[in-house]
């Protein structure tokens, strides 16, 4: 992908988010509601995302209310770290997520063993 293809990508993903949202590209937000382990593997995967050249936002909120735990903003992706949420429960939160998106749930103690093996 060229800078140009990067740039048009980076922009719809902007287009996508709540405008009164306070979003900072590449920055970990950490939600005290959640588990330490959930919060951890959600750092593991940013920092890993991010250490692969992309842009990430956490915690991002959409038009449409929808919250996901990272947004891949230049691959429009959207990852769901599950802890103690059930993938089925998850899922029914898909309709709140655009359409133009792609979802990616990954269990928190996958992610933390990837990093401790």
């Amino acid at each position: 992908m060229n800078k140009k293809q990067r740039t048009s990508l980076i922009n719809a993903g902007w287009r996508l988010l709540d405008s009164s949202f306070n979003a900072k590209t590449n920055v970990v937000k950490v939600n005290v509601g959640n588990t330490l382990q959930h919060e951890t593997a959600k750092f593991i995967k940013s920092f890993e995302l991010i250490k692969g050249g992309h842009t990430i936002i956490t915690e991002a909120i959409f038009k449409n209310g929808g919250r996901a735990d990272i947004f891949c903003i230049d691959t429009l992706q959207i990852f769901e770290i599950l802890h103690s949420e059930k993938l089925s429960d998850a899922q029914k939160k898909e309709g709140y997520y655009p359409e133009e998106c792609e979802i990616f749930y990954l269990k928190s103690e996958e992610v933390l063993n990837e990093k401790t093996t």
